[in-house]
């Protein structure tokens, strides 16, 4: 039994381990970092526009009572806003290179005159898109020290007559390496208390790590489900809430029952998953959930640390389990627990 338990334990770590996170800086889905950040500065009247995603999309709010144009990278019409929606021109060069998962080349006779091919996407009044002119200027070369990179616009057509969103591009320098270090010496440390051999310690070791690593996933479950992009989904918030109760019920077995080998082994899972998620946020200088910075790289090097530590607990725990079935009014039973509660006292 206890041995299929360790098969099983490492089969979930080997899997997390090649699992790569799903936000990455500058991923598919919800990048949580980026080296790049794009704001807008100015915007025509009556319209809503926001950068998302540091500075990969473009969103843009028109009211109902105004019809605008979104030209693409040659001029022609890209996305129309009106009272019935919003719509697409398929015979716009950047219809086809915002295809998803992988853009396609444009037809070579797609022009600024090209009759436009409307075809409805939404029914409301709010649309994103990737566009590339907002990110164009990363391929810059920077002095050193310099963070402002330049300004970027995008041209519109509101209600006929020429406009444009415009904004500026800035640059962050990667953080310091020195953000890893921590992990290194709380894994040096328990893998010092380890060499002690006593279960009493390994018992105290492992609920001060749970009880940290748990508090982290809280803050970083916060940080990424409270991030709007722009607004705050029901999904969001339904996962916001499964972290949560999540880490109740860590927080419930640790403090009332002890930290049991497996509730240290699933509490290590889900303080790595969420470091894992967030470890661009080591790696980029602008951090983009809602949390500031440093708050997020503390959160990160905390959830990594505790969850690779707890790790190496785990498989003493699963043992010193094991061992529980000596029965403790044998010498040896009573010699264990009072050496355990002298330990946690």
């Amino acid at each position: 039994m206890r041995q299929a338990a360790k098969a099983a334990m490492l089969a979930v770590v080997v899997g997390l381990g090649a699992t790569p996170a799903g936000a990455q800086a500058h991923g598919p889905i919800a990048p949580v970092a980026s080296s790049y950040f794009a704001k807008v500065l100015k915007v025509p009247a009556g319209i809503d526009a926001k950068v998302i995603d540091g500075d990969l999309r473009m969103w843009l709010h028109v009211p109902a009572d105004q019809s605008v144009v979104v030209l693409d990278y040659r001029g022609a019409p890209y996305l129309r806003f009106s009272r019935g929606g919003v719509a697409v021109n398929h015979n716009s060069a950047m219809y086809y290179l915002n295809q998803t998962p992988f853009a396609q080349t444009p037809p070579a006779n797609l022009t600024a005159r090209t009759p436009p091919s409307w075809h409805p996407v939404s029914d409301g009044d709010a649309y994103e898109w990737h566009d590339g002119r907002l990110h164009a200027l990363a391929t810059v070369a920077l002095a050193p020290g310099v963070s402002f990179v330049g300004r970027w616009a995008v041209p519109l057509r509101v209600d006929g007559r020429l406009a444009a969103i415009e904004g500026g591009l800035w640059h962050a320098e990667d953080p310091s390496i020195v953000w890893f270090w921590p992990i290194v010496v709380l894994l040096g440390c328990v893998l010092a208390a380890r060499r002690v051999r006593r279960r009493g310690l390994d018992l105290l070791v492992a609920r001060t790590l749970a009880v940290t690593g748990l508090v982290a996933l809280a803050i970083a479950g916060f940080g990424l489900q409270l991030h709007g992009r722009p607004s705050v989904s029901i999904f969001q918030l339904v996962e916001l809430a499964l972290i949560l109760a999540f880490v109740a019920w860590g927080l419930w077995r640790v403090l009332l029952r002890g930290p049991g080998y497996f509730a240290a082994f699933l509490i290590a899972v889900g303080a790595i998953w969420a470091g894992a998620v967030l470890i661009p946020t080591l790696r980029h200088g602008f951090v983009l959930i809602a949390l500031p910075a440093f708050l997020t790289r503390a959160v990160t090097v905390i959830c990594l640390g505790t969850g690779a530590a707890l790790l190496l607990l785990v498989f003493r725990l699963l043992d010193d389990d094991d061992r529980d079935s000596v029965p403790s009014q044998t010498p040896e039973g009573l010699d264990r627990e009072a050496r355990d509660v002298e330990t946690l006292a």
